[in-house]
């Protein structure tokens, strides 16, 4: 089980899910048909979920990694003529595991700890438990400092407060004005490195993230989590405020402005009303072939010879023959037959 973001993940053989701390909100993530899944990790500085997959059936075992949301997943690295995989962690650029093979019928034979980098690259095997009697490990585990793991990630300002005040000061050949907005560090390979501040990111933090972020005019200002969040301009929404209340609101070439309360408003075309002029006035409003037309937003019919009224409803000849045949002439007479 892993906490992050507000909420716990946790995986079962057959399923992730995840819910808010308080246990509400419960959502399936990954709930596809495998034999069973193990190993879930999550790695905090891309927000990604890595988990590994059997496939007793085809003798395959594979390790995924998705969003945090389960979307977007995709097979990282599949292995063949595998059992199951468990104990997978994610540290740095690499994703560990330990494997296990079949041997006899309902035997397991652990192969050992396996390394893969989380680009999908060139698969390396780091312990191998071949000596007999060995049962295998009980739980992979990758040490990396603090330094380390914060490295990148924005909501972890008060881990690199602590750091400052235990690290002692860089050398100032280094480290001097070299991180815009954050903590500087001597790395491992003699160079300066820079944890930045929450909002920042960058080899030296010098982009922030609210720089042309929000569209059209919004506010940008960090969450508590570090991330941006958009305050839209009157007349924009979206995540970024890129998407116009008005786009494709109002139909048949009405024209849209934006009201009170930020609602669209639409002034129609001649010959169309409605909330989104989607009502044309003419349509099936005259009788018997008359003609309509709009004048200033009222509907007026020229009704076809022998026919009447204000939507051409009445016909001359109703009623005109008592005992005969009635037909309206070329100029519109009647005639009784």
């Amino acid at each position: 089980m892993f906490k992050n973001y507000r909420y716990i993940y946790w995986i079962t053989d057959f399923e992730i899910e995840r819910a808010r701390l308080d246990g509400s909100d419960r959502v399936h993530l990954v709930n596809t048909i495998v034999d069973f899944r193990r190993g879930l990790a999550i790695e905090q500085k891309t927000q990604k979920l890595y988990w590994t997959e059997t496939y007793s059936r085809d003798g395959e075992v594979q390790v995924t990694v998705a969003n945090l949301d389960g979307r977007s997943r995709k097979r990282l690295h599949m292995m063949k003529n595998a059992v199951f995989a468990t104990s997978l962690v994610v540290a740095k650029d690499f994703v560990y595991w330990q494997q296990y093979r079949r041997e006899g019928s309902d035997q397991y034979k652990p192969e050992g700890v396996w390394g893969l980098p989380r680009n999908g690259s060139q698969l390396a095997a780091l312990y191998a438990t071949s000596e007999p009697g060995c049962r295998g490990c009980h739980r992979v585990a990758a040490h990396y400092s603090i330094r380390e793991q914060i490295l990148g990630v924005a909501r972890c300002a008060s881990l690199r407060r602590l750091l400052s005040n235990m690290q002692p000061e860089p050398a100032d050949a280094l480290c001097r004005n070299y991180c815009l907005r954050g903590y500087c560090f001597d790395s491992a390979e003699g160079r300066p490195a820079c944890s930045c501040d929450a909002g920042y990111s960058g080899e030296r933090c010098e982009v922030y993230a609210c720089h042309q972020y929000c569209s059209n005019g919004g506010v940008c200002s960090l969450n508590e989590d570090g991330e941006p969040v958009c305050q839209c301009t009157a007349g924009y929404v979206g995540e970024r405020c890129d998407v116009s209340i008005c786009k494709d609101y109002c139909l048949h070439q009405g024209n849209c402005s934006v009201g009170a309360e930020s609602q669209p408003n639409c002034s129609c075309a001649a010959g169309y009303s409605g909330e989104r002029c989607e009502v044309e006035l003419c349509r099936e409003h005259c009788l018997h072939g008359g003609a309509c037309s709009v004048r200033e937003s009222t509907r007026g019919c020229e009704c076809a010879a022998g026919y009447s009224g204000e939507r051409c409803e009445v016909a001359a000849c109703q009623d005109y023959c008592l005992h005969g045949n009635c037909s309206v002439g070329a100029e519109g007479e009647l005639t009784c037959r």
